[in-house]
């Protein structure tokens, strides 16, 4: 019967995060558009709910740098349109290289931290 128990509890753990959501843009929030370089990236290990997998450094043509958090929800597509992430499957932030003119759709959460809401590569 223990053992029973356990199992259920496992497996209502790990279906809580299968199906978890991350929370999206809330109306309220105002969705920004930043395009330049990218300068760097980080790789990061998020926790749930937004799981963030990376840190990037965009610099603009007028020498404004900016920095944006990719979620795991975060929509990337190449220069003609193509989706990277192949619906979610894979991180399609990992695809980007330094020096790509990228197109970042973004909210500032907490008035300090840029989330990437989509970014589509403009090369």
């Amino acid at each position: 019967m223990k053992k029973l128990l356990l199992a259920l509890l496992a497996v209502a753990f790990v279906s809580y995060f299968c199906f978890f959501q991350p929370p999206s843009v809330k109306a309220t929030d105002e969705v920004k558009t930043f395009t330049g370089q990218i300068g760097s990236f980080t790789k990061l290990m998020g926790k749930p709910p937004k799981w963030i997998y990376g840190k990037f450094t965009v610099a603009a043509d007028s020498g404004e740098n900016m920095i944006f958090y990719v979620l795991k929800a975060t929509a990337v597509t190449d220069a003609s349109g193509k989706d990277m992430t192949e619906g979610g499957k894979k991180l399609g932030a990992l695809f980007l290289q330094k020096g790509e003119r990228i197109e970042v759709d973004y909210s500032t959460i907490d008035n300090d931290r840029n989330e990437a809401i989509s970014i589509r590569c403009l090369d």
